[in-house]
């Protein structure tokens, strides 16, 4: 078979394995964002990393940002691309005869050429026709499936001359490079910060460095910890050596995201570890300490039935930082961080140590500070939101009035009538709007971030649910000694719940996919049971013995299975149903499904695209293809 070829003539130009990017790579190598074409100074073109998870390669060097000024041939992930200015050059570019012992990644070639700025059509101005980007995989090439041993693939680079800066602080989200760390000084004389205040030990740019190479500060000590030269606060080394991903969760007031993120991490460090062969430890003690408290409260309780209850995130406090930049006093969220990499036992370890060690970075911010007009110069805990690779946005059905009238008559005190209904997509559209304002992002484009509305409480509302819920979505896979990822039955849960949403809360479906390419719907529980009112208090709490999270752990796998760090269930081994004949009509990002007996078509989001999928109420089984549909 041919490559794939495209002509770029319009910038930005995005690349990515997300249906919604302007040249689309399905290979799961390849980020969802895993680069972007740019117009540099006088018309010249810049490719740029986006922090990919598995890099772009210029021979064996890891680059994050390359001009393009001749023809060049890379690899981004196991993807090999040839690029060249004019087309008729990529003709002389001949890659070498396929090997069909080694890995088949696709073999694509790109024609670039100066342009306009994009206008919000498509970069891309010369594609495949409809489908042949997804299902045509062109010419194979041999690669190796992981980076070349010994490249700088766990290593943020910076192109000499490029300005492309990087390290990005957790704390304030500024880029800077490695040269650009301020040190700590540990000497008890070094107090007072212009930024930290008064208490705070000193920052200082290091002239002298001992042996091991940590700073001295002027008092002779030895200084090893750095801090971010913007905020002044603390960056924990490995944070500075592993390339981050960003993560954040938003939802309502008293929605339950303390009670679902101190779940989801503790039970990612069992999950984790025991059934996919990776480490999930805690970058920094300091940094994680109230979540730590969070995880013995709930899970190591000395009392397993006393009534506990973790405190509300609260708009100031010990959750955020107060420094002085720009001459305000500015708030900024703590940011939870983990270091994730393969543990020794994983079958491929030596291949992917460094690809799959990064530090992941989590946000959790007061309700209050996503409600409309809550968003200040002087208070911008919310701007995360622009770094963030995914998005967990926790839809409460208790704080809907409308799930609630479906679930009258039971006895939890979360469904009482004096508890607080709110409308929740409101903080949902408020939460997009601020990612559009301060990213720049034009009306009509969805973002290429992933954006996953966790419906929680499972346990109160399960009943409305039609799908099969197991609770343990993956299954041993013997030829790799780790489990993999049922990513089709977790895809089949997301299409039920989704139409169960359209149903009850029509508008925040609408609203979810006007904003993102790629919207999952799951289910979880984060304690598995109903609170109790305690009669003393008057406020609601758990007791530890009672809990049991359920689908905690799920969302965080998917986005882990996104990035190549999971694998899926190996074709052979998925559930496959007896499937009904469907006519598929794709409009837009949306497919008409009809199916026998149905009085109007299903209405299925692109991204859905080749699963299979059960029509909720009827026993009916389909699956659709984006090369095997007609276009409307």
């Amino acid at each position: 078979m041919e490559p794939v070829c495209y002509t770029v003539s319009r910038f930005p130009c995005r690349i990515g394995r997300a249906a919604n990017n302007d040249i689309v790579i399905p290979d799961n190598s390849v980020s969802s964002l895993h680069a972007v074409f740019a117009l540099g100074p006088q018309n010249s073109i810049v490719l740029e990393d986006q922090w990919s998870t598995n890099g772009i390669y210029l021979g064996t060097q890891r680059v994050s940002q390359l001009a393009i000024d001749r023809s060049l041939q890379l690899v981004m992930g196991r993807v090999k691309l040839d690029l060249a200015l004019d087309m008729a050059d990529l003709d002389t570019m001949t890659a070498p005869e396929p090997d069909i012992a080694a890995p088949a990644p696709t073999f694509r070639k790109i024609s670039i050429q100066p342009g306009a700025a994009s206008t919000g059509a498509h970069s891309a101005a010369t594609s495949p026709p409809d489908g042949a980007a997804a299902s045509a995989v062109g010419y194979r090439v041999p690669l190796p499936a992981e980076p070349i041993a010994g490249t700088p693939a766990a290593t943020i680079t910076k192109l000499t001359g490029s300005g492309r800066q990087g390290i990005i602080c957790p704390h304030c989200w500024h880029r800077f490079d490695v040269d650009e760390f301020l040190f700590i000084a540990r000497h008890q004389s070094l107090i007072g910060d212009p930024v930290l205040g008064a208490d705070a030990a000193q920052r200082f740019l290091p002239s002298r460095f001992t042996k091991e190479g940590n700073a001295l500060d002027v008092a002779g000590m030895s200084c090893p910890d750095m801090a971010c030269p913007r905020c002044h606060l603390r960056i924990p080394q490995a944070a500075s050596e592993m390339p981050p991903l960003f993560l954040s969760i938003v939802g309502a007031t008293a929605s339950g995201k303390s009670y679902f993120l101190t779940s989801m991490t503790w039970d990612l460090r069992n999950t984790l570890s025991r059934n996919f062969a990776i480490s999930f430890t805690d970058t920094d003690a300091v940094n994680n300490q109230i979540l730590n408290d969070f995880e013995e409260t709930v899970f190591l309780h000395s009392d397993e039935q006393e009534l506990v209850a973790l405190r509300k995130t609260e708009l100031q406090g010990e959750l955020y930082n107060q420094v002085l930049m720009d001459n305000m006093l500015i708030n900024l969220p703590k940011p939870f961080m983990f270091t994730i990499t393969p543990a020794e036992h994983h079958p491929q370890y030596d291949q992917v140590r460094q690809s799959m060690s990064r530090t992941l970075v989590l946000y959790d911010n007061a309700g209050e500070h996503f409600e409309p007009g809550m968003d200040s110069v002087d208070n911008p805990t919310t701007q995360h939101l622009l770094h963030s690779d995914t998005i967990f946005f926790l839809f409460d059905p208790t704080k809907d009035v409308r799930f609630r009238r479906k679930l009258s008559g039971g006895n939890d005190p979360q469904l009482s009538v004096s508890s607080r209904v709110q409308r929740q997509e409101i903080i949902l559209t408020e939460m997009i709007n601020r990612i559009k304002k301060y990213s720049g992002m034009r009306t009509g484009r969805k973002t290429a971030k992933t954006l996953i509305i966790l419906v929680s409480k499972f346990d109160v509302w399960k009943q409305l649910l039609d799908a099969d819920v197991p609770r343990e979505p993956w299954h041993w896979d013997a030829a790799s000694n780790t489990c993999a990822l049922d990513v089709a039955l977790i895809k089949n849960v997301s299409f039920a719940l989704r139409q169960l949403l359209e149903q009850v809360c029509p508008e925040v479906v609408s609203t979810a996919e006007s904003f993102a390419g790629e919207v999952l719907y799951l289910p979880n529980s984060a304690l598995g049971h109903s609170p109790e009112l305690n009669d003393t208090t008057g406020m609601i709490g758990i007791r530890p013995q009672d809990v049991d999270p359920y689908w905690v752990a799920v969302p965080m796998l998917y986005f882990f299975y996104e990035r190549g760090f999971i694998q899926n269930v190996r074709p052979e081994n998925r559930v496959r149903h007896a499937e009904t004949p469907a006519t598929c009509k794709l409009s837009g990002d949306i497919y008409f499904v009809t199916l026998p007996g149905l009085k109007k078509p299903l209405q299925v989001p692109l991204s859905y695209a080749g699963s299979q999928l059960r029509c909720p109420g009827t026993d009916m089984w389909f699956e659709h293809h984006p090369w095997g549909s007609g276009r409307v």
